[in-house]
């Protein structure tokens, strides 16, 4: 019951790093559907859907994967000019 606990609490934490469970949500779904898309070549060495999530989790953790919304991208151009 403690493993769960704690992926409960990194998921509260990661929903508060992303800016809530509805973007979270998206950024996990967009990263694992990508990963699946792509096939066997491509996806991790993880055994089934749940160690993809972990995966997935701990890569939004270390900044690896990032959602952006639309909006966001012409925000980011207009900064950078």
């Amino acid at each position: 019951m403690a493993k769960n606990e704690t992926e409960e609490e990194k998921v509260e934490m990661l929903s508060s790093k992303v800016g809530g469970r509805f973007r979270l949500t998206a950024l996990v779904q967009k990263q694992m559907a990508q990963y699946i898309k792509g096939g066997r070549t491509f996806m991790p060495d993880v055994r089934n859907l749940d160690e993809l999530f972990r995966y997935v989790l701990d890569e939004i953790d270390e900044d690896k994967v990032q959602l952006k919304l639309p909006g966001e991208e012409e925000e980011e151009q207009e900064q950078l000019e």
